[in-house]
């Protein structure tokens, strides 16, 4: 399944390679639906594999 979240601006930072920050809940679209606390009922995004792309 392809989850996807559009108009977004990549501004460059200095972090780890192959690691991003997000701002949420705008960006829960790109956690799994199955990827979630149990408990709590809410997204587990502390590691979610993503591919950026141009539009």
């Amino acid at each position: 399944m392809v989850r996807e979240a559009h108009n977004f601006k990549v501004i460059g930072y200095e972090i780890p390679k192959n690691c991003c920050a997000t701002y949420f809940p705008e960006t829960n679209v790109l956690v799994p639906l199955d990827s979630f606390a149990h408990t709590t009922k809410t997204p587990a995004s502390k590691s979610v594999i993503i591919t950026v792309e141009a539009n």
